[in-house]
Formats: C-alpha cells, sequence, structure tokens
C-alpha cells in the first residue's frame, strides 16, 4: 500500500514540476504578467468555472494590474482592467480579432466547408467577408428611413400587445417569459418581416433552446450525438431560416436581411442554404442580448418607486390628451426624455456581462512593450470596466437612474467615461443593431410605464438570481421567474401611438457622440 501512495504522490509531484517548467519555458517576460499559477494551467480555469463573470472583477481588485495573462490547457488569455489601453487595442483590429470569432460560429450553425473557407479568408483585411459585412449592413441600421421602418414595425407589434392585455383587465404574468415573448415577436417580425419564422412557435421553442445551448454545441464536434435533443433543436430552426430564404422571404423583410443577402451571396457567393443557416448567427445579434436586456431594464424601472415616478412623470409631459384618447409619439423619447434614456444606460452598465473576446491573429506589441502572442485571446470584459471606480465615481456598485442625465461637473459626481462604457462593444466591432436595440426597448418600457402598473405577486421586488446564466450571454438571463400581475391604468382610456422618425442618433456610446448625432459608422 505504501510504494502505491509514494508512487500516486510522485506522480502528482512530476506533473506539478512539469506544468511549472512548461508554464515558464512558454510564457514570455513580454507579456502581461501570468497570474493564478499555483496550480499552473488549472487553477484559473477552476476559478472561472466556479466565479463566471465575478472571476475577472475579483482578480481586477486583487492585482490591481492594467492587463495579465491566465494561462489555460492550450490557450493563454489577456485580460485587460486598465480603461486607457483599449482605444490602443481597438486601433489593432485587424490582428486583435472578432471577425475570426464571427467566422468560427458558421460552423456551429452548421454552414458547409465551402462557406467557411469564404468566412475564414482575408481576416486581416477590410474586404473579407467577416470583417467586411458589419460594416456593409451598417447604413441599414444608421438613423434614417430603414431604421424607422424596423423600429416602427416593432412598435406596432407592442401597441397590439398592450391594446390586448389592457381588453383582459388585471392579468397575471411570469415577466420574464412576456417580456421575452414580446421582445422575440416584435423583432423577428420588424427584421424578417411577413414571412418571419418565427411565427411558427415551434421554431421559436427551437431557437430558444439552440440559443441556450450554442456554447455546448461549439466544443463538442459530435454534437449530434453527444447533445442529440439540442442539435435537433438547431436543425429545427436552420430548416425554417433555409426555406425563408428559398422562398425570397427576405425580398420583404427588413433593409437589414436584404443588405446581408446581398453581401452574403452578390458579393461572396454563398449559397441560399448557407445563408439561411447564416442568420441564426443573425439571430444572435438581434435577440441574444436584446430580450434580457429588455426584462432587466423593465425590472430596474418597476422595482423602485423612484425611478418610476421619474420616468413616468418625464413620459406623461410627452402624452397629449384628445378627448378620451391619450396620444404619444415614441420618437420623441430620444431628445425629450433623458431620465428614461439615462435609466436605459444604467441597466446596460450595471447588467452587462459580455467579455468582449478578440483572437490574437498575429503577435501584437502593444505600445511598443507589452507582447500579445499570435493564437492567444484577448477580453474586455465590460463587467470589469462598468465597476472601475476611475470611470464612473465611488458609486459604480451602485445603480444610479440619473447617472448618465447629469450635467458634466455635477457636484460629488464623476462625469461617466464612455470609453469604459461596454455594452454595445467598440471601435470597429461597434454593434450596428444598437439604436435598433435601444429605441426597441425604451419603447417598451415607456408603453409598459404610461398604460400598466407592474406589482409583484408576492408583494415585493426580490433580486433576480442568476447563476445558471449561459455563459455567452451578454446579459444575465435570470434563474427563475418574476410572477407579476399587470394592471391597465385607467382602463377605459384608448391610446394612439405612433413613430414618426429620426434622423439622428443617441449619444449612447463615445463613438456616436463623437459622430455628432449621425451615428458611428
Amino acid at each position: 500500500m505504501a510504494p502505491s501512495i509514494g508512487l500516486v504522490f510522485g506522480g502528482f509531484a512530476a506533473t506539478y514540476f512539469f506544468l511549472r517548467f512548461l508554464l515558464s519555458l512558454t510564457q514570455d517576460a513580454k507579456e502581461p504578467p501570468a497570474i493564478l499559477t499555483g496550480i499552473p494551467f488549472v487553477e484559473p480555469l477552476v476559478g472561472m468555472i466556479r466565479e463566471k463573470s465575478r472571476f475577472h472583477t475579483r482578480l481586477r481588485d486583487a492585482t490591481r494590474l492594467p492587463i495579465y495573462t491566465l494561462r489555460l490547457p492550450f490557450q493563454r488569455l489577456y485580460i485587460v482592467n486598465a480603461t486607457e489601453l483599449i482605444p490602443s487595442l481597438q486601433k489593432q483590429w485587424r490582428l486583435i480579432s472578432f471577425a475570426s470569432i464571427a467566422a468560427d460560429a458558421g460552423a456551429v450553425v452548421g454552414m458547409s466547408k465551402e462557406a467557411l473557407e469564404v468566412m475564414k479568408r482575408d481576416l486581416t483585411s477590410e474586404h473579407g467577408f467577416s470583417t467586411s459585412w458589419p460594416k456593409y449592413i451598417m447604413p441599414s441600421m444608421a438613423p434614417g428611413p430603414d431604421l424607422d421602418a424596423i423600429n416602427r414595425r416593432a412598435i406596432e407589434v407592442y401597441v397590439a400587445e398592450m391594446a390586448k392585455m389592457r381588453a383582459q383587465g388585471t392579468t397575471k404574468v411570469g415577466l420574464r417569459q412576456w417580456s421575452r415573448k414580446i421582445m422575440v415577436d416584435s423583432t423577428t417580425e420588424a427584421v424578417w418581416g411577413p414571412q418571419n419564422p418565427f411565427r411558427d412557435p415551434e421554431v421559436a421553442d427551437a431557437w430558444q433552446m439552440f440559443e441556450a445551448g450554442f456554447l455546448t454545441l461549439s466544443m463538442f464536434p459530435l454534437a449530434w450525438l453527444v447533445f442529440p435533443k439540442l442539435f435537433r433543436a438547431r436543425e429545427i430552426a436552420a430548416k425554417a431560416m433555409i426555406d425563408y430564404m428559398r422562398k425570397g422571404g427576405y425580398e420583404t423583410g427588413s433593409a437589414l436581411v436584404r443588405k446581408r443577402v446581398e453581401h452574403h451571396k452578390d458579393l461572396f457567393g454563398l449559397s441560399i442554404d448557407d445563408i439561411g443557416r447564416g442568420e441564426l448567427g443573425n439571430a444572435f445579434a438581434v435577440l441574444g442580448n436584446t430580450t434580457p436586456c429588455a426584462l432587466w431594464v423593465l425590472y430596474q424601472i418597476f422595482s423602485d418607486d423612484k425611478v418610476l415616478d421619474d420616468v413616468r412623470r418625464e413620459l406623461l409631459a410627452l402624452v397629449k390628451e384628445e378627448g378620451d384618447s391619450s396620444f404619444i409619439d415614441l420618437a420623441s423619447i430620444k431628445d425629450s426624455c433623458p431620465i428614461l434614456l439615462s435609466t436605459f444606460q444604467e441597466t446596460l452598465r450595471f447588467r452587462a456581462v459580455n467579455p468582449g473576446p478578440r483572437v490574437i491573429l498575429d503577435d501584437v506589441l502593444l505600445d511598443g512593450r507589452v507582447l500579445l502572442k499570435k493564437g492567444g485571446m484577448l477580453m474586455i470584459p465590460a463587467l470589469v470596466q462598468h465597476t472601475d471606480v476611475a470611470a464612473w465615481g465611488d458609486d459604480a456598485l451602485q445603480f444610479d437612474h440619473m447617472r448618465f442625465a447629469r450635467k458634466a461637473g455635477a457636484p460629488g459626481k464623476t462625469r461617466p467615461n464612455r470609453v469604459a462604457f461596454r455594452a454595445f462593444g467598440g471601435g470597429h466591432v461597434l454593434c450596428p443593431g444598437r439604436h435598433f436595440a435601444a429605441t426597441e426597448i425604451l419603447s417598451l418600457a415607456a408603453l409598459l410605464v404610461l398604460q400598466f402598473d407592474v406589482v409583484p405577486v408576492a408583494g415585493r421586488w426580490v433580486e433576480p438570481t442568476w447563476e445558471n446564466s449561459p455563459v455567452q450571454a451578454g446579459f444575465p438571463v435570470i434563474d427563475d421567474e418574476i410572477p407579476v400581475e399587470l394592471r391597465p391604468r385607467d382602463p377605459s382610456r384608448k391610446w394612439r401611438v405612433m413613430y414618426s422618425g429620426s434622423d439622428t442618433a443617441m449619444d449612447m456610446v463615445s463613438e456616436d457622440i463623437a459622430a455628432g448625432g449621425r451615428g458611428a459608422i
């Protein structure tokens, strides 16, 4: 027995010293300092699994390093803490690449080998497939007629749902599921038009399962064998999108979809079936973050009487009374509701957990002295930037719905550092759909605030937990339902709602402010 124990401990010791040697051999002195090396390659992995997004904030507070390295099995991660590093990193977008990650996602949605080869070609060039398409479609999502049309259709869905709910009287719903359904319905109708595949409940349910399991499928090459239900859900959603494309549904869809098809098919020769599968990836862009974000915005407004009173008072000032009817133009929110806009932005700051991953395509020497090695992954975690006291002030860990509405130089308040605002990414990979998402969520919140009281069935609001949220989620997906009653305000009153449109952008990110209201393109 004793010799056996000795052999086991000897094996552990040999493995440990080998890992220490391997770490010292492969870690360049110019790289950001490697931390959590007590058990090389294992300790960081355990921490990431246990603590999820909170892991990086703990390490920031413990180390106070501007940037550091985590060595994992077969991978090195560079984690950015210092906001001042972000602009120089964003300038290196050709080599510090998000396009590479987007190209890899093509395999997860089942695109052909030929399509994947096209997507992975010219990743360091502005003219490659994966680097060029976000900029190509961006005009359709910039302030103007195309964006107005997509916003208008989403709002039409809201208006119909609100009218139905008011006619029913007080109704008990699960706020998580209700807000998700109305966001999915409005977004998919606005994006994919009259032949929207998500009108089929089976497709919507399959998409929800695939969305939650996306990362799982990406990690297992034999997913069809290991996770048959998840794989089948992907194929149900994929078939619906392929049918949509084959039948020409995109021709009556939004300008966004038409531009994507134009780019993928006409410029790069992808097949209709591959474009259909690609739309599953695009569904992540328009649904993946907006659905949980909408829930958090509603929660932050209705769970705090002060926030609700301020937002409702601001919105009521826009309502025009016409006999027994009330009228509002939701386009006026952008210019006339700074508190609602600030509440939305603060929700993004307070709740976003997106890790901001990038792949290093070739060695990069940052500021002439810090080496980022080819093949590594760089991350700018939103939670780290959004809780930085230097960027947001001593109350960075608190929710302040007025944070973005105060004038510069307000006594006792730090002016928000917009470079540290990472909810929509930044630089070359700034989210092109941010104006659509913002208008969509703000409109839903405005209509609900004006037309309903939202009362928790439990008698009080309880902070939701999100321990089981998918790792890839940009905003936490809560664990449990929030049962509420939707109680119509002044039920006999009729509502007339319109969206007249706008040709200026909301100043949400530093790029929008620099563009002077035109929206960054």
